[in-house]
């Protein structure tokens, strides 16, 4: 079939793969600014197709309800922090520098502002979410990643031997958890990237060093 106007082949049937790919990340771009800036409920699937310039049908087509498409906004930050992790240059020196690092760059991740944006929606929307909340595929490639440098770190006899995923998720807990509470209720004491780097740094040094004189 031709087009009468161009006398070119017309496209018919399903659109290639990294056609749908590309229309999916263009949509899924647009939503994590709308969600991030205008939140859960000033967001609407009319403004996401508007935003990326597609048809509202096609994005229903992709995403039945704008539960869904918050769910992949979220898949797709959990999948970017994953790639960031697994490009990060090889850290020197020894395997507690190396977890040190890797702990230091996880801090950065869950401090950056669509993240932050994100977390805080889902908190503050969970009644909307119910038991289907987004939470990250399990089991979780970060974690794995952070369970699997503290096993290093204990294998030097560099920390002392424990389970290392409950210490992954006390090192968590210390580290991340409080700086980027904060930044979900609005707070600004943590904005400045030196604050970020002053916390870690105490923290770490009261997580190896202990708090006795």
């Amino acid at each position: 079939m031709t087009s009468h106007e161009t006398g070119q082949p017309t496209k018919v049937g399903r659109p290639p793969k990294r056609e749908k790919d590309a229309a999916e990340s263009r949509i899924i771009a647009a939503a994590t600014e709308l969600f991030a800036f205008n939140g859960f409920a000033g967001t609407s699937m009319e403004q996401v197709a508007s935003r990326c310039g597609a048809g509202k049908d096609t994005v229903y087509r992709r995403f039945p309800s704008k539960v869904a498409l918050f769910e992949a906004v979220v898949g797709s930050a959990h999948k970017r922090a994953i790639e960031r992790v697994e490009q990060l240059p090889e850290i020197e020196g020894d395997a507690l520098e190396q977890l040190r690092g890797l702990m230091f760059e996880l801090l950065l991740i869950n401090m950056e502002p669509d993240l932050i944006a994100l977390k805080r929606i889902t908190f503050s929307e969970a009644v909307v979410f119910g038991k289907s909340a987004p939470i990250p595929p399990q089991p979780d490639p970060l974690m794995q990643r952070l369970i699997n440098a503290i096993a290093l770190t204990q294998k030097a006899g560099m920390i002392a031997a424990s389970d290392p995923a409950r210490l992954a998720n006390h090192l968590i807990h210390c580290l991340v958890a409080l700086p980027t509470s904060v930044a979900m209720m609005g707070g600004d004491e943590f904005q400045p990237q030196k604050a970020i780097q002053d916390h870690f740094d105490e923290t770490w040094n009261w997580l190896i060093n202990g708090l006795k004189p």
